[in-house]
């Protein structure tokens, strides 16, 4: 569903995607802008399906039958977008692993986007669901085959273009515009869809065991992630993550997308919706 809905939000903007020219690193942007195509365009939402990720960060009703009730008596209001480019390669054999290219895509996207063990999960749980079709085989047999053998990887963040800096082991990160991901974790407490700004949960070097303490207890306490050494959480307009180790997934609202490095901008009040 979330891939359906970010297809829809993408075609509401011609994006203009201005990378610095003066660097040989054509995945390093300066900037980006979105100019709406219909300005007069207007969303809805009806969430279906068994997470609803994203009807749960816009505070949507579950039933089909109320959101329809609302979006015909809402009154329409804007909300944030995010931009992101993400760096993609083309298949390679693995001793080439460090030769192949790689490119870059910009995307749109409404929710959330995973780095890392979250989205290596995601990710390999949609392969096993090409063959056996349940999504709680395939989740549970995503987590099974990711966590006990994942690393964390030494990443670069720059936050604000370089307003602050981080350097740091990273096991998973997130860049969100609402509150939860699937699964109901609320990694994004503070979020808001409107309130111009991206929030960034990085969950720092953590072994197997100690991920699954940190994931439960991100669902259970909403201010949990405030009070951890190994949890960074800040609010920043723009975020750019580059892995000084391996290839690291990248994910936006559940669709495998590509690889660090990566950069993610938000546009406020840029897309209208009725909820």
């Amino acid at each position: 569903m979330h891939s359906a809905i970010n297809e829809v939000a993408n075609g509401f903007f011609e994006e203009i995607a201005l990378r610095n020219n003066s660097s040989n690193d054509k995945t390093t942007p300066a900037s980006s802008t979105l100019k709406p195509i219909n300005p007069e365009a207007m969303m809805g939402l009806v969430p279906s399906g068994s997470r609803n990720v994203l009807a749960k960060s816009l505070d949507l009703p579950d039933g089909i039958v109320e959101c329809c009730q609302r979006f015909v008596n809402a009154k329409p209001l804007k909300i944030d977008v995010i931009s992101a480019l993400i760096t993609t390669k083309a298949a390679a054999p693995p001793a080439a692993v460090n030769d192949y290219p790689k490119e870059v895509t910009t995307r749109i996207f409404l929710n959330a986007a995973e780095i890392g063990v979250g989205a290596e999960i995601i990710d390999r749980s949609k392969k096993i669901r090409d063959k056996i079709k349940s999504r709680f085989i395939s989740t549970i047999s995503g987590i099974i085959a990711t966590l006990p053998t994942y690393e964390s990887n030494l990443c670069e963040v720059s936050i604000d273009d370089g307003r602050q800096s981080l350097l740091s082991k990273i096991t998973m990160g997130v860049v969100a515009n609402g509150r939860y991901l699937g699964g109901g974790f609320k990694a994004a407490p503070q979020a808001s869809v409107s309130d111009g700004l991206l929030d960034i949960t990085i969950l720092k070097n953590s072994g197997s065991l100690k991920m699954l303490d940190e994931f439960v207890n991100m669902k259970g306490d909403a201010d949990y992630i405030h009070e951890q050494n190994d949890i960074f959480y800040m609010q920043a307009k723009k975020v750019s993550i580059k892995s000084k180790e391996r290839d690291i997934t990248v994910t936006l609202d559940g669709e495998p997308i590509g690889i660090l490095p990566a950069t993610f901008e938000v546009h406020q009040n840029a897309l209208s919706v009725k909820l």
